[in-house]
């Protein structure tokens, strides 16, 4: 079974996202631990659900996961900002193992930052990519980039996209 994602699961998840659920609302945020969160989404007539687990894995589910009774403070914070937003694009930042998740769009939107490396984090920011909350606090020392609340995420670091096959020979 596999463990994590690498870049190509991304891409394909990404995919599977974009093509089945843009357009979607969040209808409410729940946690299942420390770092397992359950975005769920519906239109009028259909509902979908999407796993996401720092540092492991994204995708949408049908299990009904069990729920914790308290929600967490990362779990409200992401229920105050994103419940009735709509799902308005998945993208991969660079060539690394970040997903970014928007929902609404314009000044109104919001980004739900999702790392799939080492022991990842989940970061919400505000359309100008400002940090509004996090599952954990770090600092990138290669990079000499604080990730904390009211800080900027640092999407222009993500490296450059590569293309999977090359056509050379």
């Amino acid at each position: 079974m596999k463990t994590r994602f690498n870049t190509v699961d991304i891409r394909a998840v990404i995919a599977e996202i974009n093509a089945n659920y843009l357009g979607m609302r969040v209808n409410n945020v729940y946690d299942i631990d420390t770092k397992t969160y359950l975005i769920r989404l519906q239109k009028p007539d259909t509902k979908a659900i999407l796993l996401v687990e720092s540092g492991v894995r994204i995708h949408s589910t049908d299990f009904e996961w069990p729920k914790n009774n308290m929600p967490s403070g990362f779990a409200m914070k992401c229920r105050k900002h994103l419940k009735s937003r709509r799902l308005t694009q998945v993208k991969q930042l660079g060539a690394d193992r970040i997903v970014d998740i928007q929902f609404g769009s314009d000044e109104a939107a919001y980004h739900l930052i999702v790392e799939l490396y080492d022991r990842g984090n989940i970061i919400l920011t505000d359309h100008e990519y400002t940090i509004l909350n996090l599952l954990r606090f770090r600092t990138a020392d290669a990079e000499d980039v604080k990730i904390a609340v009211r800080e900027r995420y640092p999407v222009e670091n993500a490296r450059p996209p590569e293309p999977l096959i090359s056509l050379e020979r």
